[in-house]
């Protein structure tokens, strides 16, 4: 590029941008003949000059999906600079800017789960929700990276907006996306609970009954055999023995129950699943409450108090088992 358009374009000189265009108008075409290359808007975006930037993608709109020497699309450069004004403006001018992949399959929106930005994901799901379904090289997934990174709000995010997502087709894009696989064939389920990330893996067990609990990664283990060994380790690096005795039984019951051992224990029940007829009770009450729901919006006050029946004098399945509500 030439070193005087380089200036004008750090500067934001839209003048002086257009003073080099009379003396050249094919100045830009030039540029755009080039695979790779910082063209004027990677300039401005990486310095967050948001007129000059505007005033180029005007310009020249495939300048925004065009990568340079390294890889990066000028939303990449914004995003890694700091510059989120710069970053919505772009996606304002073109949603799907943050699909873009750059090195490594990596999209604007894969870095921003990377770096645990809450706020740009959260625009980014707002403005083009089809930036969810986007893997990397390695085929992860946006709360794969979350979660890899250790930005477990990032994933909660993400996480929520899947099973809030009220678009057509949700549920089956819900399991789609929390059942992915990476090249080590390792779920988010998987991740959390390699990286022992407790939260993480209570939410999904919590939240989510389309969860493959079973799956095993490309090391033939699933997440509850990554938990267990895990605990092991950490049994063996404190120093502590086996002792099968029943005091030491008895005693290991009363003794509280952390994080580990609950998501530990729900990953059991979820494997052991539910009885046939524990089933047919579940989806008779679901039926029996989704009633009460709709006569509550048809006459409130009568309504209201039959939901309040139903959720008072019917079994409900809740963590694998069915419990009584008070």
């Amino acid at each position: 590029m030439d070193p005087s358009l380089r200036e004008v374009a750090g500067t934001g000189d839209t003048d002086a941008l257009y003073a080099l265009i009379r003396k050249d108008p094919y100045m830009l075409e030039h540029i755009d003949q080039i695979p790779f290359i910082d063209t004027p808007l990677h300039i401005a975006a990486n310095e967050g000059q948001i007129k000059f930037a505007m005033e180029m993608i005007n310009l020249k709109p495939l300048f925004g999906r065009k990568l340079n020497q390294d890889g990066f699309s000028p939303m990449h450069l914004a995003l890694k600079m700091g510059h989120t004004k710069l970053v919505l403006r772009l996606l304002k001018t073109d949603k799907d800017l943050v699909r873009v992949k750059g090195r490594e399959g990596m999209t604007p929106f894969h870095c921003a789960a990377a770096v645990g930005n809450s706020n740009l994901l959260f625009h980014f799901l707002e403005t083009c929700p089809e930036c969810v379904e986007d893997v990397t090289v390695r085929n992860e997934t946006a709360l794969h990276l979350a979660l890899k990174n250790d930005h477990t709000d990032a994933f909660n995010l993400l996480h929520g907006w899947l099973r809030k997502n009220r678009r057509g087709g949700g549920n089956s894009l819900e399991r789609k996306v929390v059942n992915w696989r990476d090249d080590d064939d390792n779920t988010v389920l998987h991740i959390a609970a390699t990286k022992q990330q407790h939260q993480a893996v209570q939410l999904l067990l919590d939240s989510f009954y389309g969860l493959d609990a079973n799956a095993k990664n490309s090391e033939g283990l699933t997440a509850r055999e990554i938990i267990e060994r895990v605990e092991r380790q950490g049994l063996n690096m404190s120093g502590a023995e086996d002792d099968d005795t029943t005091t030491a039984k008895i005693e290991r019951i009363k003794k509280r129950t952390s994080r580990s051992e609950r998501a530990l224990v729900k990953l059991i029940r979820a494997r052991n699943g539910l009885s046939e007829n524990m089933l047919n009770a579940t989806l008779v009450v679901a039926a029996l409450v989704i009633t009460a729901i709709y006569q509550s919006s048809l006459s409130p006050p009568r309504g209201l108090w039959q939901v309040s029946i139903v959720l008072n004098f019917c079994w409900v399945k809740k963590q694998g088992k069915l419990v009584q509500q008070s």
